[in-house]
């Protein structure tokens, strides 16, 4: 992934805030060739750290019995996130409900952080979204934050403090 790099809008045209920005630009632009531009709202680091230790603390207070679902704190989030809504999910019919137990018993083991249902003959597979700067914007990220921290406080029985 590469850095977003900081512009500014003098009226005119977009330029590199400060020379170590404008050799980047040189780096990675060729002059004279149109480029588009968005908007990217990039959250700040301090968010994201807060968020990534809140949720060590949370992993290492889960009961006993939360073990084997959620070996790291990554298996967690990417649970949480499926849970909260930030996933995508495709179906898959089969013929049977026994079909459908044996493609799940297949697709299982490709993904451990991927969530695997079956209802019926319909095999549903859950997985989370990135929340990489580039997949979530700072509002997006703000909401999954929210979301994905009250929903793993809550398998330990702890309310949280907003931060």
């Amino acid at each position: 992934m590469t850095q977003p790099l900081p512009f500014i809008w003098t009226g005119e045209a977009f330029q590199p805030v400060n020379r170590h920005w404008a050799r980047k630009c040189d780096e990675r632009f060729v002059v004279g060739q149109i480029y588009t531009f968005d908007e990217l709202h990039v959250r700040s680091s301090a968010t994201h750290a807060h968020y990534f230790a809140a949720l060590h603390d949370i992993w290492q207070s889960l009961p006993e019995r939360y073990a084997e679902q959620f070996p790291t704190e990554e298996h967690m989030r990417k649970y949480a996130l499926i849970r909260t809504g930030f996933h995508t999910m495709m179906q898959h019919v089969c013929k049977s409900e026994a079909e459908a137990q044996r493609l799940a018993s297949v697709i299982r083991p490709y993904d451990s952080y991927q969530l695997v249902t079956v209802k019926e003959n319909i095999v549903t597979v859950y997985h989370a979204i990135s929340q990489d700067y580039r997949s979530m914007d700072k509002r997006s990220f703000a909401e999954s934050k929210e979301k994905v921290l009250d929903w793993c406080s809550a398998l330990v029985g702890a309310e949280r403090s907003a931060a």
